[in-house]
Order: C-alpha cells, then structure tokens, then sequence
C-alpha cells in the first residue's frame, strides 16, 4: 500500500486551506517531506484521486454488503438489469468490468445462489453462456438504485454545478492520460 494513501490517510483527515484559500492534506505533504520529494500540485492531486478512490470502494463495498452484495457483484446486477435482454455473455460482463473470466464465474455464482441471476445456454454457440437477471435480481436493484441516488445527492451537495462538471471532465482527462502511459507500457513489452 503506498505511504501516500495508508490507511491514517483515509480516516478523519483534518484538511487545510492553502493561501489561494484551496483545501490540501498536510499528511499527504507531511509524507512528501519525509522522503525528500517536492511538494507538487500534480501530486498532491493524484494522491487526493487515490484516497477519494478508496474511500469511494470502501464505502460502496459496506453499502452494497447492507444488501447483501458485493461491489462486484452489484456490477453485475447493475450491467444486466441496463441491459435490454437482461444478459450478458460472461466474456461481455469480464470484459465491462474490467476482471477475468474466472472472477466473474466467480461473482456469477454468488448472484445464481442467491437467486439474482441465472445461467442461459446461448442457442447459436453451445459454447457460452449468458448470465441473465431475474425478476429478483431486478428487484434487489431497484431497491439499492433509490437509496444509491440519495446517497450520491448527498455527497455532491455542497457543490455548484459548474464544479461537478469540471469535476468529471478532469478525472476523465486523467483516464485519458492513464490510457495513454498504459498504451506506452504494453507497447513496450
């Protein structure tokens, strides 16, 4: 785990205001310090990026357990029940997701247990399979989208439209430009 997003880092962070009246983490510049670095900008707002980030997982993880999903799993759920015909081959949904096939056989499991899926056998390749929602699973989503809803309100609450806004546009620069450095490194190898 990196010193820049440890765990004292994630828990009651008492956040400061710089001269431009910008809030900052004196931790993070505290860490910073210690091993020689300069205090940068970029860094200092990556390292916010990566505690956001965990924070934002850790919280839709204990969310999603209320209702006793997984993260992953509610993924799934989610992806299936956007999905007009209600499924996905497993290929897809490993694909959407991001995770290997063996995870989401894996995730895919749990949900058919539990009866919020179930396995459909593709009529024109006997070779895969569909996962497809049930009325359950359907249910369950529903359920977990209107309290979802509420909780996203109330964590953008104090913030303008305009700032959500550049918000989103500059964490989806910072995806290009991870796209881009992660384009570099598999054409490298």
């Amino acid at each position: 785990m990196s010193q820049l997003t440890s765990k004292p880092e994630l828990d009651a962070v008492e956040f400061k205001t710089d001269a431009q009246g910008f809030l900052f983490d004196p931790r993070v510049r505290e860490v910073l310090k210690r091993q020689g670095r300069k205090i940068e900008p970029g860094t200092e707002a990556l390292a916010a990026v990566r505690i956001l980030g965990k924070k934002l997982h850790a919280g839709m993880e204990r969310w999603a357990d209320r209702f006793g999903l997984s993260e992953g799993r509610f993924q799934i759920l989610v992806r299936l029940h956007h999905q007009p015909s209600g499924r996905f081959t497993m290929g897809e949904l490993a694909e959407m997701l991001d995770i290997t096939p063996r995870t989401v056989t894996g995730l895919v499991d749990n949900l058919e247990r539990d009866g919020l899926v179930r396995r459909v056998a593709d009529p024109e390749d006997r070779r895969s399979v569909h996962a497809e929602i049930t009325d359950q699973g359907r249910d369950r989503v529903n359920a977990l989208w209107r309290e979802a809803a509420g909780v996203q309100a109330t964590l953008t609450h104090g913030l303008k439209e305009s700032e959500l806004i550049q918000l989103r546009h500059l964490c989806l620069r910072l995806i290009q430009a991870l796209g881009v450095e992660e384009g570099k490194t598999h054409a490298t190898r």
